[in-house]
Parts: structure tokens; C-alpha cells; sequence
């Protein structure tokens, strides 16, 4: 990569990241299950609807037996490497064989694969350390259900919390689409909303929406008086984001027929309640002034999220709810396809600030190109960096091009007279760490 100008030596915090998420019992892997991950898609659209299905069921349960049974009638192994091989182009697979090598040292594919691998099982924390040390980023705010303080210091691990968990007590309907990755959503809040129960003492969602109502703003409180630091909207993945306002004599309805008959979840009840709850969360995130982030745009790489669902204009009755001015909103991920709708959001709501996480490690020129644009749009408070990454590898990589995006951005406008050279090296401060410092209210590195 080139040399910096602007954003070198400039310490960076990482708005949006998954540092520290390690599921209870998870075998931790090494980059090759990074490949296979971004090749879900591929294999996916290779494979009759009933096979994969089998196949994501036979993965999760561990059952070796039967991935083999199905690999032999269908190969899927080998759709998985064709697949690594065309990904080998992407800025995702640059990208990936970057942040190793600065980790790890130029070394063959197999032996990186065994080197994340063992590194990651030896002190997993400690690998991400290196990769913030080397990638000059002085913290990161991660979003998880919750975190292990001893091992991944507060001083450098915020934690930010979902609150979509809170949104579907009683489950969703029936899922109909391709794919694997929105049932994944699905249980991933489920099982976080069980452990968020249990340690209300409660085994179950209660019997009325007020108490639970109460349930959701306690656990969101106690989470806050642990450190977390912010909330977060991850629902692009199992609807839209069109949230609308609900009386409370609905969502009540709502909740005592989704209580008592799970077939009301094919019905508006779902998402009548969801909607009624996202808005009674969002006012207690005004009242504890905690910063709310929301994914916009594309999702992963296989089936799932409908992209019409994550288009930011759905946001807009949110955005302009008057209880809501002074909720510090947060569109993550540059919202791609739709990166000239973040800044025309943010440009009419000043409680609206946006980030380009995923981007750098998915996008390179049009991450220079949306900087330039959101740039010399919006005031210099309202853009942020980040990686959107729980993996060392990735967080080098992302940083780096995040920073050479950023700079670029910068030069291109010092050169056509937009910015003196003063103007683009507080830009670069503002983007790299001061505006989420601002909004987060924490102290700048």
C-alpha cells in the first residue's frame, strides 16, 4: 500500500467490532474457516434447497458421519474450494492474506491456517492485541451479548449490546426463504434472550407486555452499569426496518396472543410488538444517553437478509419521531448499496452519524469514493471509522485500508481545494477517534 499523509501516526477506534465473541464451547479456528465462511453462499446456490439444509443441520450438530455421507454424494468440499479460489480476488481475500502475513510473516497457506489456529487456542485476547498494537488502534467498541473483562481489558473492549433479543419473546414465523444465515439470526437471539432471562431469574418471558417491558429496561440498565456503552439494531437480517410506532393497547393485544397461541406469529401481531418495543427501547437509550447503532444495507455472503428490508429510507419514521431527537443514531456499514442515503439521513437529522464499517475489507474504491462524497457533504462530526470484525487478521486489514481510503479521500480533497491541509489532518482525527469519542462520550486516546 502506499504511504500515509493525513492518517498516519493518527490513533484510531474502532466504532463497530466483535472482538471477544467467543460462544461458550466454541473450538476456536484457524483463517481457513474465514474462507469457508464467505463461501456459504456459493455452495448454497450449488445444492438442491433439501441438501443444504442437511448440511448446515449435519454442521451443527458436529456430525462428521453424515458431512462425510453428504460430501461423497454431492461434493461439497469441493464447491467450498472453488469458491475460496474465485473469493482469492475480492478485496475480502486480499484482504484476508494481508492481515496474515503482517501477523504471522510470509509463510505458505497451510502453515497460516495452523498459526491462527494455534495462536487463536493459546490466548485468543492476546493475538488481538497484536493486531490493535500493530494496526495503531487504541480500542474498540464490540458488539457481543457479553464479555470476559480479565481477559479482554474494558480499557480497550467497550461492549455494545443488541437489542434485538428483547424484540422477539416469543419466537418468528415460519422462515420460507433460501438460506441459512437468517435462521442463524434467529437463534442467536433466542439463545441470548434465554440467558438474559436467567439472570433476571426468570425461565420465561412473563406473563404481561408491562412486566416484561420492565424485564428489558432492567437488563438494558444492568448492562450499562457493566459497561457497556451502546445498543444495537441487528434486525435487517430477520425483517424489515421499516419500525413504526405502536399504541400500547396493541402491543399489548399483541403480546398476550403471541403468548398464547404460537400460530399469531404468522400474523401483524409479530411484528406489531417488535415495532411497539424498539421505540419503548429507544426512549430509555434517550434517557440513559446511550448511543444506538443500526446495520444497513448488505448482509452476508449467502441468502438471508432481504436487501429492500435494509434500506435505510425504512428508517425514516424512526428518524423523525419527535421523542427520538436526541437519540444518537448510528447507520453502520456505509449501508452499501445505498451509501448516497446515509448521507442524505444524516445530513437532515443532527442526532444521525454514520460508519463505514465492513467496508474496507469488502470495498476499495468505492470506499474512497462514499469518503469524498460523505465528506464534503456532512459536517465534520458525523463519519466514523471501523472494521465490523472479530478476527486479528481482518482487524489489520480493515485498519489499514480504512486508514489509506480515508487518506486518499483527503489528498483528493486538499488537491481540488476543498480542505487546506490543516482541515484534512483534523478530519482525520474527527474520523479516526473524536467524533465517536463525542458521541460515546469517552475520553480521546
Amino acid at each position: 500500500m502506499t504511504s500515509l499523509t493525513y492518517t498516519d501516526g493518527v490513533p484510531a477506534i474502532d466504532h463497530h467490532s466483535h472482538a471477544g465473541y467467543v460462544r461458550p464451547g466454541e473450538e476456536l479456528e484457524g483463517i481457513d474457516a474465514l474462507e469457508r465462511e464467505n463461501a456459504a453462499g456459493h455452495v448454497e446456490a450449488n445444492l438442491p434447497v433439501g441438501v443444504f439444509d442437511e448440511f448446515v443441520a449435519a454442521r451443527g450438530r458436529g456430525d462428521r458421519d453424515e458431512l462425510a455421507r453428504l460430501d461423497a454424494a454431492h461434493g461439497i468440499e469441493r464447491l467450498f474450494d472453488e469458491s475460496i479460489r474465485f473469493q482469492s480476488t475480492s478485496v475480502h481475500g486480499v484482504s484476508l492474506v494481508e492481515g496474515s502475513r503482517a501477523l504471522y510473516g510470509e509463510l505458505g497457506h497451510d502453515e497460516i491456517v495452523r498459526m491462527s489456529r494455534d495462536r487463536r487456542r493459546a490466548g485468543f485476547a492476546g493475538l488481538y492485541g497484536q493486531a490493535l498494537d500493530i494496526s495503531g488502534t487504541a480500542a474498540v467498541l464490540t458488539d457481543l451479548p457479553w464479555i470476559d473483562a480479565d481477559a479482554w481489558t474494558p480499557e480497550r473492549y467497550k461492549p455494545i449490546g443488541r437489542i434485538d433479543p428483547y424484540l422477539y419473546p416469543f419466537g418468528h414465523p415460519a422462515f420460507r426463504r433460501r438460506g441459512s444465515d437468517t435462521p442463524r439470526f434467529r437463534r442467536v437471539f433466542a439463545t441470548v434472550l434465554e440467558g438474559l432471562l436467567k439472570t433476571a431469574g426468570l425461565d420465561a418471558p412473563p406473563a404481561t407486555l408491562g412486566e416484561y417491558v420492565a424485564f428489558v429496561r432492567d437488563s438494558i440498565i444492568r448492562r450499562q452499569e457493566s459497561g457497556f456503552v451502546g445498543l444495537k439494531i441487528a434486525s435487517a437480517y430477520v425483517r424489515s426496518l421499516d419500525f413504526r410506532r405502536r399504541s400500547r393497547d396493541e402491543a399489548e393485544a399483541a403480546y398476550a396472543a403471541l403468548r398464547s397461541d404460537p400460530a399469531s406469529l404468522e400474523t401483524p401481531a409479530y411484528t406489531a410488538l417488535a415495532d411497539y418495543l424498539v421505540f419503548a427501547i429507544a426512549e430509555l437509550a434517550v434517557e440513559r444517553e446511550l448511543p444506538v447503532q443500526i446495520h444497513t444495507g448488505m448482509g452476508h455472503a449467502e441468502p438471508g437478509l432481504l436487501l429492500s428490508g435494509a434500506d435505510p429510507r425504512n428508517l425514516e419514521p424512526l428518524l423523525s419521531d419527535p421523542a427520538l431527537n436526541r437519540l444518537r443514531i448510528i447507520l453502520i456499514h456505509g449501508g452499501y448499496p445505498y451509501t448516497s442515503l446515509l448521507p442524505a439521513l444524516s445530513q437532515a437529522h443532527g442526532n444521525v452519524f454514520l460508519d463505514y464499517s465492513w467496508m474496507p475489507y469488502l470495498h476499495h474504491h468505492a470506499l474512497e469514493r462514499m469518503l469524498q462524497e460523505w465528506l464534503e457533504l456532512l459536517p465534520a462530526d458525523r463519519v466514523m471509522f471501523g472494521t465490523d470484525t472479530g478476527q486479528p487478521e481482518f482487524h489489520v486489514a480493515s485498519t489499514a485500508r480504512g486508514r489509506l481510503a480515508l487518506d486518499r479521500a483527503l489528498t483528493a480533497g486538499v488537491a481540488d481545494r476543498l480542505w487546506t491541509t490543516s482541515q484534512a489532518e483534523w478530519l482525520a482525527s474527527r474520523v479516526l477517534n473524536e467524533n465517536l469519542c463525542r458521541v460515546y462520550g469517552l475520553e480521546k486516546p
